[in-house]
């Protein structure tokens, strides 16, 4: 009975190759401003298109174009006075772009910043906030779709987030109104809530005040060292230098 279980499984089902894991990182980055996040991402190997919303590459970008062929293209996130259309046209620019790029022999695609993307992506869907869950589905999907076609593929991805100080409880003002309060001291990652899920490995950078050194916190890490790695802190290593943690078994030359 059991070789019929098995065999009707096996007709059905595929069975995934414990040695198949494919060497490339998709990560999601955040951290605050100045803490080597697009330095980590512009490591690694070329070509690489650079999907550009926050135009902060001036005096970083430089030093690895000399080194690989680096694309940048540019896309406006400001969405104030814009009409819907053109932020429909923005937005639809940006996935085409990035559908080319994964099958056309880019090695690494980078959103500089995540943040600026959603907030595109978010006012194209809507034109205006909206608080109503259930209208965030499509939103959710076309975000869901981008992130599947990186992972069936073999590029590097990354994307990389700002943070912001969230809100929390109302406070009483003492003359019978409330408001709410900017919760300080409390910051937090700042984009798509879901892309901590959707992407392989997550992590924090930020510079250690008492010790004057750039860190990086690892969180979630999919890879055959990631054991070894998860939820710990390290020194900031570059794109290279980290990504055969995740992979003990590749060289720096895979790599490069």
């Amino acid at each position: 009975m059991a070789k019929v279980v098995k065999s009707a499984l096996a007709s059905r089902f595929t069975k995934v190759d414990a040695n198949a894991a494919k060497q490339r990182l998709i990560g999601g980055s955040y951290g605050e401003v100045g803490t080597l996040k697009t330095s980590f991402w512009l490591g690694a190997p070329g070509p690489m298109l650079v999907q550009n919303l926050d135009n902060g590459l001036e005096g970083v970008i430089e030093e690895y174009q000399k080194l690989k062929d680096i694309y940048v293209e540019t896309y406006n996130a400001n969405t104030d006075g814009v009409e819907q259309e053109e932020a429909i046209v923005e937005r639809d620019r940006f996935i085409s772009d990035f559908e080319d790029a994964i099958t056309n022999g880019i090695r690494t695609i980078i959103w500089d910043k995540e943040t600026q993307v959603y907030e595109l992506f978010k006012y194209a869907e809507f034109g205006a906030p909206s608080s109503n869950p259930n209208n965030y589905y499509p939103l959710f999907q076309r975000y869901r779709r981008l992130f599947n076609m990186a992972k069936a593929s073999d590029i590097n991805f990354g994307v990389i987030q700002g943070m912001q100080t969230p809100w929390g409880s109302k406070v009483n003002l003492g003359n019978g109104k409330t408001a709410g309060a900017r919760l300080d001291g409390q910051r937090k990652r700042r984009g798509m809530a879901e892309v901590e899920e959707l992407v392989q490995v997550n992590i924090e950078h930020y510079l250690d005040a008492e010790v004057n050194e750039f860190k990086m916190k690892i969180g979630k890490v999919r890879g055959p060292g990631a054991r070894d790695i998860q939820n710990e802190v390290i020194d900031a290593l570059t794109f290279v230098e980290f990504v055969q943690l995740v992979f003990p078994d590749s060289d720096e030359s895979d790599w490069l």
